[in-house]
């Protein structure tokens, strides 16, 4: 019997050796069960995720020295239709006098910041002023721990102060857009992999939650198409996610994320073929998205809706026709305008039922996810004058109120981030606010609001 069971042991012991062997020796968990190296580029990828704890944990896939940290800080470019614009294609080499944040170019003219040339602000709008920048300026200086969010959770924090936004990673504030793109490890998980020397993309729980979500929130964020990026061993650049996100374009498939970056990204008049060599451009973007509904889209078709206004101003600014499916595009915005503001509640919210009709009820937190979603395409897509609509500016503070009087509730980092972003667009475009300078300009709204408080 003795004999026996220290046999059983034995023949356990080796077996237990064997499969860890294997798993060394194994493919990345994130690549494809059964996915050949020699398979064909033209191949479909597979950029889902497995179980989470199948990934290493570490602060960052590869170490990352205190150079190329600071080659990860604040670097980022408006396109412009003039001159920078044709340069969005080319790439080169990060250097360090371009690590701080760059001059803006001519497309800073649509969120026509505030200038000396400009009306002297009314009281009220001061007042508004104040206050939206209490609220940006209390939420800013509680940076999200990469050791309890995941990637989305990052993502989401990203999204509010763009290329300012700030993480905490292992007790350092670390800049977010960098951190990301250097596939820095949150609570267990990162955004990318690499298949065949090529950068591929995550979409699951806890990671990207839609194809092109990742690179439409560096578009929002006007990062450059020579942003660095590097997954292990391998250095990318901004430039590689956009076509990685060409190539894996899929017909009748959710195409919202990729409208709004490759909007932001390409020329109108670019085409390029997918994986199953399917012709694509962004007219039949438009139109595949076009072809889709809004009621029982992502975030009750807000994003979908921003896509459509991504499609739009590029075009506007850029000086081209608005015919075809951009003429489509721009009807469809303006009819849901006009939609929308009929469903706003008379507090100045929107309804918490999205755009499936009037609805004013359920927790704050509903309202944050609702209003916050909605007010962040609405700054975005109204023109200057229609941003001081008292029914717009009603939104704006009651989004405001709900966050500061909220301000020690524990949000939902997904409709936080959008909220704060609504909030953020708007200060740009009203008031001024300058990315890339809001940890200085927000550091100053710090200490009138603690005595406030």
């Amino acid at each position: 019997m003795v004999r026996t069971t220290l046999s059983f042991c034995v023949l356990f012991g080796f077996l237990v050796a064997g499969f860890a062997v294997l798993q060394q020796a194994g493919p990345d968990p994130s690549s494809p069960t059964g996915q050949s190296p020699a398979s064909s580029e033209r191949e479909q990828p597979q950029p889902r995720l497995v179980a989470r704890a199948a990934e290493k944990v570490s602060f960052i896939s590869t170490p990352v020295s205190a150079e190329d940290l600071s080659l990860m800080l604040v670097s980022y470019e408006e396109q412009s239709f003039t001159d920078d614009f044709d340069r969005q294609g080319e790439s080169s080499e990060p250097k360090a006098d371009n690590t701080k944040t760059e001059e803006t170019t001519d497309e800073s003219k649509f969120f026509e910041q505030a200038s000396e040339e400009k009306k002297e602000l009314t009281p009220e709008q001061k007042v508004l002023r104040e206050k939206l920048r209490d609220v940006l300026a209390h939420y800013y200086q509680q940076p999200e721990n990469v050791a309890s969010r995941s990637p989305w959770g990052a993502m989401h924090a990203m999204i509010a102060y763009g290329v300012d936004t700030e993480l905490i990673a292992q007790n350092k504030k670390v800049n977010a857009i960098g951190y990301l793109c250097y596939n820095g490890n949150c609570n267990g998980q990162t955004l990318f992999w690499v298949q065949n020397n090529k950068l591929q993309t995550k979409i699951g729980p806890g990671v990207q939650g839609h194809a092109g979500q990742f690179l439409a929130m560096l578009a929002q964020s006007r990062v450059r198409t020579d942003y660095p990026m590097k997954v292990d061993s391998f250095d990318f650049k901004v430039a590689d996610l956009i076509e990685h996100e060409k190539h894996t374009c899929q017909p009748r498939t959710e195409l919202t994320f990729k409208l709004i970056a490759l909007v932001h990204y390409l020329k109108s008049d670019d085409k390029w073929k997918s994986f199953d060599n399917q012709d694509w451009d962004i007219p039949r973007l438009i139109k595949e998205e076009l072809a889709q509904p809004i009621v029982g889209a992502a975030c009750g078709g807000t994003h979908r809706l921003t896509g459509f206004s991504y499609a739009v101003h590029k075009r506007q600014q850029r000086k081209e026709p608005m015919d075809g499916q951009w003429a489509r595009a721009r009807k469809f915005i303006e009819e849901y305008h006009a939609y929308t503001f009929k469903l706003q509640n008379p507090d100045g919210s929107y309804s918490t039922n999205w755009f499936a009709g009037r609805e004013d009820n359920g927790p704050p937190s509903r309202r944050l996810e609702t209003t916050g979603h909605i007010t962040e395409w609405l700054a975005y897509s109204l023109s200057e004058e229609e941003l001081q609509d008292p029914r717009m500016v009603k939104s704006v503070d009651y989004l405001a109120n709900l966050l500061l009087d909220g301000r020690n509730e524990k949000w939902a980092i997904g409709p936080l981030g959008h909220g704060l972003h609504a909030l953020a667009i708007y200060d740009e475009r009203v008031f001024g606010g300058k990315p890339g300078q809001r940890s200085d300009q927000l550091a100053r709204q710090v200490k009138p609001l603690l005595r406030r408080k």
